[in-house]
């Protein structure tokens, strides 16, 4: 068995394999996040173990560490698009690398109290192939490398992942619980300052009642959890812009530049300038690759 740590990965945090036909995949593992899309064909993928026949619109979720192969079945050509990529690639201030992680991105706002970090790694189903197009798209994106073709591939991974929790947790389109209406509305406005006044009045709850009924819902405070919106949006700014740390500071909502950066700081291990610095470097590592 193989482990794979590959270059692309390393400084890139995002990558596009194109098999127009897989005839061997050994064993393997790898440090990175890796979901396979079958576009044609049929093989047999072997799991930690286990072994399950796929063939065209279905995909495979493949969490770092873990083992699996592909055996090709009959003449046909398998024609696979493997999406290798971080955590840090769609959700900037993850702390662990996994698709699972991934889920925990406050941005995404997903209800995933009911799935386990053991659930992920397996076999999808794309029985409507809004999810095969998601993967051409993101694999052209990749070739052609147009204007902000990173920015586009970072929108349509989260759509994927958005598609595959609905597969495993698919649930009901409206949600009783008051906190994911809070969600909703602080993944758009999440710079402002009245948030829970200005819900409380369209519901008429008081802004006590709502965050009380917030930390029994999700375990944090809305504070925190609005913190945790506004620093992941700065992260993402800071990797993606040149926009100034003053400007990003008031863009997400702190007018206080200082308090801005002691936040930042602290919730990242380093500084916005720093954190810029280091990932402008990994930027440039990748493009001397090209």
């Amino acid at each position: 068995m193989r482990e794979l740590n590959t270059v692309l990965i390393n400084n890139r945090k995002f990558g596009i394999i194109y098999h127009t036909d897989l005839t061997k995949c050994e064993l393997h593992s790898h440090s990175f996040i890796e979901i396979a899309y079958t576009l044609s064909g049929k093989a047999v993928h072997i799991l930690n173990g286990k072994s399950e026949v796929i063939g065209a619109n279905d995909y495979v979720v493949i969490e770092p560490g873990t083992q699996h192969k592909y055996v090709k079945i009959g003449s046909e050509n398998l024609s696979v698009i493997n999406c290798i990529f971080t955590a840090g690639f769609p959700y900037p201030c993850a702390e662990e690398n996994s698709l699972y992680e991934c889920m925990q991105n406050p941005s995404l706002n997903i209800r995933s109290s009911n799935i386990k970090p053991n659930q992920i790694s397996g076999v999808y189903h794309d029985t409507t192939g809004e999810v095969r197009q998601l993967f051409l798209m993101l694999r052209d994106e990749y070739k052609n490398k147009n204007y902000k073709y990173n920015l586009i591939a970072r929108s349509l991974l989260n759509v994927i992942i958005l598609l595959t929790v609905r597969s495993l947790n698919p649930g009901s389109s409206v949600s009783p619980f008051i906190s994911e209406t809070i969600k909703d509305y602080v993944s758009i406005h999440y710079a402002e300052h009245n948030i829970l006044q200005v819900i409380g009045d369209k519901l008429n709850y008081s802004v006590p009642y709502l965050s009380k009924k917030f930390k029994a819902e999700t375990g944090e405070s809305f504070k925190a959890y609005q913190q945790k919106i506004r620093i992941n949006q700065a992260a993402f700014l800071l990797m993606h812009t040149n926009i100034s740390t003053e400007e990003i500071s008031n863009i997400v909502g702190y007018t206080d530049v200082k308090y801005f950066i002691k936040i930042f700081t602290k919730k990242q291990g380093v500084s916005p300038s720093k954190f810029k610095k280091l990932h402008a470097t990994s930027l440039n590592q990748a493009l001397k690759r090209v």
